[in-house]
C-alpha cells in the first residue's frame, strides 16, 4: 500500500469511528461541502454536505451502549489527485428497548486529492434487494 492509499483509508477509518462515537461535527470533516451522495434511506440523493447533514436526525437510531460501525474488506486504490475505496460496513447496536439490529451494507467513496488533503466527493452506500 502506497502513501496515499493509506491516506485514504485513514480518512475513511476516521469517518467510521467519528460514527460509531457520535461525534457528529467529525463524521463530515473529511467531505467537500459539494458532493453527491447516495445512501440507503430516502431521499436516496444528497448534493451536499449541508443537506445530509439536515437529514441526520430524521433517520439516526436512539440506541443503548456503544454502536456498531465497522469497515470490511475495503479495497482503496489511488491516483495522483483522484482516488477510490469499496467495501462493506458492519452496522449495528441496541435499541432502547434492547432489541439488537444489525446489517451489512456495501460503501464505495470517491476522493480527490486538493492541496495535499484526500477528501470525499461522493460516497455511496447500498444494500442488496432482495427477488422472489
Amino acid at each position: 500500500m502506497n502513501a496515499d492509499e493509506a491516506a485514504i483509508r485513514d480518512v475513511l477509518e476516521q469517518w467510521a469511528s467519528a460514527t460509531r462515537d457520535g461525534r457528529e461535527e467529525e463524521v463530515l470533516a473529511n467531505h467537500l461541502d459539494e458532493l453527491v451522495l447516495f445512501d440507503v434511506l430516502a431521499p436516496l440523493q444528497y448534493t451536499s454536505a449541508a443537506q445530509y447533514r439536515a437529514s441526520w436526525e430524521a433517520w439516526q437510531p436512539d440506541t443503548q451502549g456503544s454502536l456498531q460501525f465497522a469497515l470490511q474488506d475495503l479495497s482503496v486504490q489511488a491516483g495522483t489527485d483522484v482516488g477510490y475505496a469499496f467495501g462493506l460496513l458492519q452496522c449495528g447496536g441496541t435499541l432502547p428497548d434492547g432489541q439488537p439490529f444489525g446489517e451489512i451494507v456495501r460503501i464505495t467513496f470517491c476522493l480527490r486529492k486538493l492541496d495535499g488533503m484526500w477528501k470525499v466527493a461522493h460516497q455511496h452506500v447500498s444494500r442488496p434487494v432482495e427477488r422472489d
